[in-house]
């Protein structure tokens, strides 16, 4: 248990020091860059994230979860790694123009030629931090993803201040994979191989060909949104909801990011050694939603005075947004483990049943909505969770046997503290209705929300508690000398 602490610890001052980083960034940025031409990249962007799922190809997590690791497997992986990357690249840069004409936007080539380069530069680092996840090697993996978020930072504004647009995101874009490849070949341990092989290719994709799918099925419903929207409606339109989900999507980057890395090379290592994957499953339930259920509350309780804070006025038309997708965000977090446990048993083929009955409900979902503006769009999106986190449930009772009655009941307390959370929030929206003092409202909004919680965690004994009083006894530990 020890060591999962230390990870974990890891993990998270990886996230929050690359969060900080990318925050400064974002602050910049949204100044610097207009709604439209952040539609533009991420209409570019959808298509970089789709085509990712081949270039990858569950290679990384065919590294995490295959039992015995050999040198050869690890060469395969690179031979696979290398020869999709370059096909991908290719087709990436040979599809700009067809993609352009389809949006009427000339620029959207230009930043597709730049993703294009970046798609070949993914095998380079991708597969040795796969490697440090199945080694728990963490402290590694801070210092690529540190070291690629401020060459990413750096780049971008420096570029957007000399008015590159949205291409400026494209560069800044390729310099962190640059920097996070060299990083991570500087850090890989003495010996390991990186000259590619082919001889357990088969092995490989017979493993990734199967989560491919699955991922490429919840790429195609979770960046869906901004590609309709871009379509449908328009760029600038696609530029509010992206922002929008940019802010619901922080709960990933704040706790997500760190605890998932961690949850297929644990429980790969749980099955492995026998252990009782079912209760450490409604554990991790029970610690996630008392992060994530109160996150998602005092977000949409304070979208306001947070997207004027970091943004500035002319993303207003974002705020409803953000509060209806907050209520997809909490449901979504019932099943954020599912997939990776059902691959740690060994069930991949549940996981990507999973996904292909499932995101194309929240395509169709976005299309009958796309008409009726972005907060209908949401709105189904939220209905689009329901029945996945139903769907999902029912899948991961039949690859491990966990049901969604015993992970609920694990959730009790953590909807008592977000209530805890949720009154001094709703109480200064209140009080501070239609005021202009955005940093007020969220300064006192923010410490009512976790006075709150701090509450909530000591009135109803959640387990949390215990690892906070050691945290708290740890640094007193230290400032006292």
């Amino acid at each position: 248990m020890s060591y999962l602490k230390k990870s974990l610890g890891l993990s998270f001052a990886t996230q929050y020091t690359e969060m900080a980083i990318q925050f400064i960034g974002v602050m910049f940025l949204a100044r610097l860059i207009t709604p439209e031409e952040i539609g533009i990249y991420s209409v570019a962007a959808f298509l970089m994230a789709m085509l990712h799922v081949f270039r990858d190809f569950g290679v990384g997590k065919y590294l995490i979860a295959v039992e015995e690791l050999t040198p050869e497997r690890i060469r395969s992986a690179y031979g696979v790694a290398i020869i999709l990357a370059g096909a991908i690249a290719l087709l990436l840069y040979s599809s700009a123009p067809l993609v352009a004409d389809f949006y009427h936007e000339p620029r959207v080539a230009d930043i597709l030629v730049v993703m294009s380069a970046s798609f070949a530069l993914t095998p380079l680092g991708g597969l040795l931090t796969a490697i440090f996840r199945r080694n728990m090697e963490f402290k590694k993996i801070l210092i690529v993803r540190v070291t690629s978020s401020v060459c990413h930072v750096i780049t971008a504004v420096t570029l957007a201040i000399q008015d590159f647009g949205a291409l400026s995101l494209a560069w800044a874009n390729f310099a962190g994979i640059l920097s996070f490849g060299i990083a991570a070949m500087i850090l890989r341990t003495k010996g390991t191989p990186f000259i590619p092989s082919f001889k357990k290719m088969r092995e490989i994709l017979s493993f990734g060909s199967i989560n491919s799918l699955g991922n490429l099925v919840g790429v195609l419903g979770t960046n869906g949104p901004d590609v309709i929207i871009g379509k449908v409606i328009s760029l600038a339109a696609s530029g509010y909801f992206s922002r929008a989900n940019g802010m619901v999507q922080m709960f990933r980057t704040l706790v997500n990011g760190a605890i998932v890395p961690l949850v297929l090379p644990y429980f790969s290592q749980l099955r492995r050694e026998k252990g009782d994957i079912s209760q450490a499953y409604r554990s991790a339930v029970e610690y996630l939603s008392v992060f994530a259920w109160p996150f998602f509350t005092v977000i949409g309780l304070l979208a306001l005075p947070i997207i004027r804070v970091l943004y500035g006025l002319q993303w207003d038309a974002s705020v409803p947004v953000v509060q209806v997708l907050c209520v997809a965000g909490a449901i979504t977090s019932l099943t954020t483990f599912a997939a990776d446990v059902m691959i740690a048993h060994g069930k991949v083929g549940q996981a990507t049943v999973s996904q292909v009955l499932t995101q194309p409900v929240r395509i169709g979902a976005i299309l009958l909505a796309s008409p009726f503006g972005l907060v209908a769009i949401a709105a189904a999106l939220v209905l689009a969770e329901c029945y996945t986190a139903a769907i999902i449930s029912r899948r991961l009772h039949a690859a491990t046997g966990i049901g969604l009655r015993g992970v609920l009941r694990s959730t009790f307390k953590s909807a008592l503290v977000t209530l805890c959370s949720a009154a001094g929030p709703a109480l200064v929206m209140w009080a501070f209705m239609n005021s202009e003092h955005a940093w007020l409202e969220l300064v006192v909004g923010g410490l009512s929300a976790l006075i709150g919680w701090l509450i909530g965690i000591v009135w109803t004994r959640h387990p949390v508690r215990i690892h906070l009083y050691q945290a708290h006894q740890w640094v007193a530990t230290r400032v006292r000398g």
